[in-house]
């Protein structure tokens, strides 16, 4: 699995003004990242190093270099976005995915040291990133200062990782450890979202009741299956047909469409059933609350 590269924070000719509150760092095209789609969270004027607004006290412009949206170190330091890591050895630092790092002698994930049952079998399941399923006919755009419309990304640090003894979850920050997970069998869809070990299937953090791993299959959208029940994130959809039931798009005037299962009986909406009715006029205002932010 591809580890993240290590890159120069962008130079950018820029002093912070504490009392400039009408800049705006998200709309400035000078901090716009063609290539990923983002905005930068580490720069530097050439004097200082920033995490977006924030100065990075100490932190040395010339061999300051950064993985992902959040990990990062110089000659002396590791850092977590403006936050140094409190002990972390920069000559063994190593970014294993967009959720986690080590220094070979600690586990530190996206925002503190990690307490392992067993740190030297510790190893990442995944990329580390949460994958959204979105709609194929609109990207989520921003109006920058010079007029220009451009997509923009937020990666979403999100995955699974595993040692001998237990499997973690860690979404944005917030990790938790699967108690009924098998670390030996234990898979990660690689989509921050889904994995499954050979007796149980996993959303997130949570069980999927009942599920049969050998015969579960991913759909989209949060929908999922087995042989027998339909799922929508953890929770089965008792009420669905198996046989019939899709995950269908309904595509409004304005080009947005949005994301319904749906059964020979009726449609679903995150999971809650609806008839046909129901689910245009939600689409419709789904596509209301949509139209500022998104564009064709």
């Amino acid at each position: 699995m591809p580890k993240p590269a290590a890159q120069k924070p962008p130079f950018i000719g820029h002093n912070i003004n504490p009392h400039d509150l009408d800049w705006d760092i998200g709309t400035d095209p000078r901090f716009y990242l063609a290539d990923t789609q983002e905005i930068a969270g580490y720069w530097t004027n050439g004097k200082q190093v920033f995490y977006r607004y924030r100065p990075i006290k100490k932190a040395n412009p010339e061999t300051f270099i950064y993985f992902n949206s959040l990990f990062a170190q110089d000659d002396k330091h590791c850092y977590i976005m403006w936050r140094k890591l409190k002990g972390a050895k920069p000559d063994h630092f190593h970014v294993l995915n967009e959720c986690y790092a080590t220094d070979y002698q600690a586990i530190w994930a996206t925002n503190r040291r990690l307490e392992l049952a067993d740190g030297q079998t510790f190893e990442v399941c995944d990329q580390g990133l949460a994958k959204f399923d979105f709609s194929h006919n609109w990207d989520w755009h921003r109006e920058f200062t010079d007029g220009i419309k451009r997509i923009v990304l937020t990666p979403v640090p999100a995955g699974y990782a595993k040692d001998s003894r237990q499997v973690y979850y860690n979404f944005d920050g917030r990790i938790k450890i699967l108690p009924k997970a098998d670390p030996a069998t234990f898979v990660s869809m690689n989509d921050g979202i889904f994995a499954k070990d050979e007796r149980h299937v996993f959303h997130e953090a949570r069980i999927l009741p009942g599920a049969n791993p050998a015969t579960w299959q991913k759909l989209t959208h949060d929908y999922s299956k087995d042989d027998k029940r339909i799922y929508y994130q953890n929770k089965p959809l008792k009420a669905a047909d198996h046989d019939t039931f899709q995950v269908v798009q309904l595509t409004r005037p304005q080009g947005y469409d949005w994301a319904y299962g749906k059964d020979k009986n009726q449609y679903y909406c995150n999971g809650e059933a609806m008839t046909e009715a129901e689910a245009w006029e939600s689409a419709d205002t789904f596509a209301s609350i949509l139209a500022p932010n998104v564009f064709r």
